[in-house]
């Protein structure tokens, strides 16, 4: 295997930024997907993909510019791994769940044409970002800062899996310097409530309030099994470290 060499395609993505600012991997290129044809992809031990086709979130898969099986057929005789972040939504059964559903097939094409590739199911992320990204914590914080508040329309005991910037990019590192393959969840295991999560943003930013909005969209709590992960790699990350981080989020809204 080549000395540890990353390629990250889509260098806006907030998970590219969470890359950028927190890896302690030192070789790492980051580009946008235009300037693909200027790199010479046989260098690089890994490329991770985080440009999409915004049709992804409402069109089908017929429908859509399929980037990752295109760069995959570009290196699939090439000895990297490719890394390739899905979502823990492709387990969500719903009529409407294009994201799901397109990144599931996704999957499937990248395992046709790739011998070497790292799938990871990424549960939902806490990072500091408070853009218009349609996020569970870019919401929250934005409407925190602008608001004063924030708003919900979902049962306020919905628990999720959250998984913290400095917690993905940890794990990311491992399995990159590991050189490991396969599909993993990339999860906490562990459930909050997302009232829990949002009274320790407001602690953090020091004022403000939650608003329950009806009528109530259906309780989508989830949880996601990272046994297999945790066989591969050691890490560590508990509920307290979790709320720890939304008080940090929220300090952080008033710099």
């Amino acid at each position: 295997m080549k000395k540890i060499k990353i390629l990250v395609i889509g260098k806006k993505s907030l998970l590219a930024s969470c890359i950028k600012n927190n890896s302690k991997i030192e070789n790492i290129k980051f580009i946008q997907y235009k300037n693909l044809k200027n790199i010479n992809l046989n260098t690089y031990s890994h490329i991770i993909n985080f440009s999409i086709d915004q049709k992804n979130f409402t069109k089908e898969y017929s429908h859509v510019r399929k980037i990752d099986k295109n760069i995959c057929n570009l290196i699939k005789k090439n000895n990297c791994i490719y890394i390739f972040p899905s979502s823990r939504l492709i387990y969500k059964k719903s009529k409407n769940n294009f994201y799901g559903r397109n990144k599931r097939k996704t999957e499937i094409e990248i395992k046709k044409i790739k011998k070497k590739y790292l799938i990871l199911r990424i549960s939902t992320l806490l990072t500091f970002d408070y853009s218009n990204r349609n996020l569970f914590i870019s919401k929250a914080l934005k409407s925190l800062k602008t608001k004063k508040k924030i708003e919900i329309d979902i049962p306020k005991n919905t628990y999720k899996d959250f998984i913290t910037s400095k917690f993905f990019v940890d794990i990311f590192d491992k399995l990159v310097k590991k050189n490991i393959t396969g599909t993993y969840n990339l999860s906490s295991n562990i459930p909050i409530k997302i009232n829990e999560i949002l009274k320790n943003l407001i602690k953090g930013y020091g004022k403000g309030e939650i608003v329950l909005k009806k009528p109530f969209k259906k309780n989508h709590s989830f949880l996601l099994n990272n046994a297999r992960l945790r066989k591969k790699i050691k890490f560590k990350l508990s509920k307290k470290d979790i709320l720890n981080y939304c008080v940090e989020l929220g300090k952080k809204l008033n710099a």
